[in-house]
């Protein structure tokens, strides 16, 4: 695995560390988002396709099902094709119509608190357990920040 040193490294600039990320697994799109608790959002930080998913705005999470698991229960997503696509993305149709089937989401949680996510989605195959274990890790450099 790539030196995961910068990813937790507050002089090396964010963007370098999710070009890290982006870099790791093999993805079709790559985002990082950071999470508000207060209003239970995640905004976009950081994004590979920027004409599909520009690096703006906010996503309201409250009382989803992806939302509940990811932010609050702080549990990665992992799945496969438009069903899985459909249960953890509002804009699933603009996901499949991008080709992409694959979702690997991870949250990045420093002491106990979800400061955001990392994520990867790809056409296929779908995300191994071992690329899973990757990002788990990737996602507890990132947490070292104390920030996304």
């Amino acid at each position: 695995m790539t030196d995961l040193l910068p990813l937790s490294d507050p002089s090396v600039p964010l963007d370098d560390a999710y070009a890290i990320c982006n870099d790791t697994i093999d993805n079709g799109l790559f985002t990082a988002m950071r999470f508000h608790p207060d209003t239970m959002e995640v905004e976009r930080l950081y994004s590979t396709n920027t004409a599909a998913y520009p690096v703006s705005g906010r996503k309201p999470k409250r009382s989803t099902p992806w939302g509940d698991k990811v932010l609050i229960a702080q549990e990665h997503n992992c799945g496969y094709g438009p069903i899985d696509i459909a249960w953890a993305f509002d804009d699933h149709e603009k996901i499949l119509d991008l080709g992409l089937l694959a979702v690997l989401n991870l949250p990045v949680v420093a002491q106990g608190r979800t400061l955001g996510t990392i994520n990867y989605l790809r056409s296929g195959p779908p995300f191994s357990v071992d690329e899973v274990a990757t990002g788990l890790t990737l996602a507890a450099a990132l947490a070292k920040r104390g920030t996304l």
